[in-house]
């Protein structure tokens, strides 16, 4: 009976040992691959919003949308106005190519400066002799061994050097790329009129130069070693 007994027990302990949670089971642990989702949303342009005939007046609007960290958050606009139904309501961007492209944490962090300027934009200031004009040119040069190539939300740095480290910046979002130095290049600021860009500054440092990309709001970045350079692209 005793032996009978110590049987039983070895296979009801076997029996659970085969059942250990922490054991990797199932194909997709096997091969060491994980589930790779691409994103296959497009760029907003516009959405138009049909509403019905007992619809009178439109109170409000609002507008849900995804941050960065994956959380949601909603922005309502009263309205309060009256509207014919028979008419679409129509949502879409528009770009007011009547301000300024330049925000105003770029006067505060290119002139030394933490008043903001409410009155004046950037054009309107003095700029010191180490920032260049604002420019659209899709290619600028910063040195004659650097310079910078600028397609939409990614900016190439052209450069020979090698990239020691990089990092984001935040209040204001900067992105930070460090090279080791072969030669000392005087600090140099470029204005870049093409958002999400909105300059690009050179410095020099004990034993490397730095590069600093300023951006006009958050963003994530990812920097990949191209051809050529690196390139940095935002999301």
């Amino acid at each position: 009976m005793n032996k009978l007994a110590w049987l039983c027990a070895f296979l009801v302990i076997f029996g659970y040992a085969r059942e250990n949670p922490f054991e990797t089971t199932g194909p997709a642990l096997a091969s060491g691959k994980t589930t790779q989702i691409k994103d296959t949303k497009t760029d907003f342009e516009s959405a138009k919003i049909t509403l019905p005939s007992s619809a009178r007046i439109l109170k409000s609007v609002s507008v849900a949308f995804q941050n960065l960290d994956g959380s949601i958050s909603e922005e309502i606009v009263s309205i309060e106005q009256n509207i014919n139904w028979h008419e679409p309501l129509i949502l879409s961007k528009k770009v007011d190519e009547t301000k300024t492209k330049t925000p105003t944490v770029l006067s505060n962090a290119l002139l030394g400066t933490n008043k903001v300027e409410e009155k004046k934009s950037i054009q309107e200031m003095p700029l010191p002799a180490n920032i260049l004009p604002k420019t659209k040119d899709t290619t600028i040069y910063l040195t004659d061994n650097i310079s910078f190539e600028i397609v939409k939300n990614e900016i190439k740095v052209v450069t020979k050097d090698t990239k020691i480290r990089d990092f984001l910046v935040s209040e204001p979002y900067k992105v930070v790329i460090d090279f080791k130095k072969d030669s000392s290049y005087p600090t140099k600021t470029v204005l870049l009129d093409s958002p999400p860009f909105v300059s690009a500054t050179l410095g020099n440092h004990d034993g490397f130069y730095r590069i600093v990309i300023l951006l006009d709001g958050h963003y994530r970045y990812d920097l990949q070693s191209v051809e050529g350079g690196y390139s940095v692209k935002l999301k």
